[in-house]
């Protein structure tokens, strides 16, 4: 696993010095409970909290005041990623349990890793205009996260739980286990003292069911864990993916069901129900495919992936490129095979129209990506997730809620965050085109702003050369032609060593490689061996194209965030 220097975001990486007040005036805001704009508004920004909003001509002029002129912009609260898990690094050996490749990388080495880029997650979140987040189960390390990481640099919102209370074992993560197995009333006591006084936000259940484990059978227990959570004052978080078992924790007390349901089209009954228990559906849509499309090697290689992913954990999913048949693991080997199966599109189908159902129904839908998982990488993955509650039925409107206030009421947050209001947090995002009319529109931020203070969204998060070599190796495994260009220069240099120009300028190298790329047939970079000197990256390759294997030596000289040269070794 490479290792990426972590940098710590602070508040000096502010636009400028921010002003005790901050006014933004003449813009078009963004009524995220009513799907409108609203033409002409000023905004009031007190030190963190938005201290007015109205029609500019009802606000008058503040002396002193930092300006910022909104007049053809649109200002929208901070979304938030209402599921994902810091234990987990979206990588290809995050998950153990799931597929074990612990002989290729230890799982402390990759636990280590995530760890280590606790800050550069945050970071790629706020960057794409995340300003909440939302960890719903992992290791006792998550309170550290929210507590000691999230308090020493300019952080999204964080709300965590400990360990899952789970039906079934899984004890592949060693030390600190994220999912325990509750099989008593004493066993549940017992981790609600160990986790209690590390104040979780809220508690949740892995409610899992099977032909040999009837969802019934522990039924009493999920109700005593629902009670002892809201004695607690604490709401109740429930994965529970088929019906029966979604059924039977809304009865135990469920608050939030935290995946969609998809063996069984609900009932119109069950969808009333849902909205008049006031419970929020939390759908994840994408993260089955983040699983199907690395073991079956049918990366879908989005764009946003490409470009905002953590570049290192990117590349791990490609690593089954390298591997023999006899080093992969039989679910790999097997999907590899056979492809995805078609019950995942069966699964899509159901749970479009459970979706759709809840949603006409009123139900409070929260969007949510299940970031760390085997192909879902945090920040990179939300928009993709917004694409499919799109692509599965709902208005960009309807979306937008369930991106901001939605999430903020179903984990009572509502009075803190979700929308522009007088004495909310002044996490908002400063837009040049209009959210409400597409998706990709939230990749047009020019001001990102925490607890009142303004970001830049480029110098969010800043890369070392090694990650930024690494991001032009992962697009040209995609083969995407922008995403790689995107990493080189506007006058890149090409030598042959020592010193044979080979080619200038970025034109003319996308020229050569985009028909390469075009043509190119069973294409594949493996790095067998780097080294990293200052700004320069030295990566012996491994290339296969074709029936051919060259191998050969790239020294990356990168300046500015850019690769400005490089020089061939062969």
């Amino acid at each position: 696993m490479k290792k990426q220097i972590a940098f710590v975001l602070s508040f000096c990486i502010a636009a400028s010095a921010v002003a005790q007040q901050t006014v933004i005036s003449n813009v078009n805001l963004v009524d995220v409970k009513t799907g409108k704009l609203l033409p002409g508004q000023t905004i009031v920004i007190n030190e963190e909290k938005i201290e007015q909003v109205g029609p500019s001509a009802k606000i008058k002029p503040i002396a002193g005041a930092q300006k910022i002129d909104g007049s053809g912009k649109y200002l929208m609260p901070g979304l938030t990623d209402a599921h994902i898990h810091f234990f987990q690094s979206g990588g290809l050996y995050t998950r153990p349990d799931v597929m074990d490749l612990r002989n290729k990388v230890p799982y402390e080495k990759e636990k280590t890793f995530g760890t280590n880029n606790a800050t550069d997650y945050l970071n790629r979140y706020l960057r794409l205009g995340v300003t909440s987040v939302i960890d719903v189960g992992g290791p006792m390390a998550n309170f550290t996260v929210r507590d000691s990481i999230g308090k020493t640099m300019l952080s999204p919102n964080i709300l965590v739980t400990g360990p899952l209370f789970s039906m079934v074992e899984s004890d592949q993560f060693g030390d600190d286990r994220p999912i325990m197995k509750i099989t008593s009333i004493e066993e549940a006591d017992a981790l609600f003292k160990k986790m209690l006084p590390l104040k979780p936000d809220f508690i949740k259940i892995w409610y899992i069911a099977g032909a040999d484990l009837p969802a019934e059978k522990n039924f009493a227990l999920v109700k005593y864990i629902a009670e002892q959570t809201h004695a607690n004052g604490l709401k109740l978080a429930v994965h529970a993916t088929e019906l029966k078992t979604a059924q039977l924790a809304v009865d135990a007390g469920a608050d939030i069901l935290v995946h969609s349901i998809d063996d069984e089209v609900a009932s119109d009954e069950f969808a009333k129900k849902l909205k008049e228990k006031k419970i929020t559906y939390i759908p994840t849509l994408i993260v089955m495919h983040g699983y199907y499309n690395v073991f079956a090697g049918k990366l879908n290689n989005h764009p946003q992936d490409l470009a905002w992913a953590n570049a290192f954990v990117y590349g791990s999913i490609t690593d089954p490129e390298a591997m023999t048949e006899a080093e992969m693991p039989p679910v790999l080997k097997m999907l590899r095979k056979s492809g995805i199966p078609s019950s995942a599109k069966t699964a899509d189908s159901i749970s479009a129209i459970n979706l759709v159902k809840f949603h006409k129904a009123g139900v409070n839908i929260a969007s949510g990506t299940d970031a760390g998982n085997i192909g879902t990488f945090h920040a990179s993955s939300y928009i993709q997730e917004l694409e499919a509650m799109q692509q599965f039925g709902m208005n960009v409107p309807d979306i937008i809620k369930a991106s901001t206030i939605n999430p903020a009421i179903g984990f009572g947050k509502e009075q803190q965050w979700g929308s522009i209001e007088k004495g909310k947090l002044a996490d908002l995002l400063l837009l040049q085109k209009n959210p409400l009319e597409a998706l990709q529109n939230l990749n047009s931020i020019q001001l990102v702003f925490k607890n009142g203070k303004q970001l830049i969204p480029d110098s969010i998060v800043k890369e070392s050369p090694e990650a930024i070599v690494q991001r032009q190796l992962n697009a040209y495994n995609a083969r995407n032609i922008d995403a790689f260009m995107d990493t080189y220069s506007d006058d890149v240099e090409l030598y042959d060593f020592p010193n044979t120009l080979t080619d200038k300028g970025k034109a003319n190298m996308r020229k050569g490689y985009e028909g390469f790329f075009k043509n190119a047939t069973n294409l594949y970079c493996e790095i067998e061996k780097r080294i990293v000197i200052g700004n320069k990256v030295i990566d012996h390759e491994k290339v296969r194209a074709g029936t051919r294997t060259l191998r050969a030596v790239a020294i990356y000289e990168v300046e500015n965030g850019k690769i400005k040269k490089v020089t061939f070794i062969q």
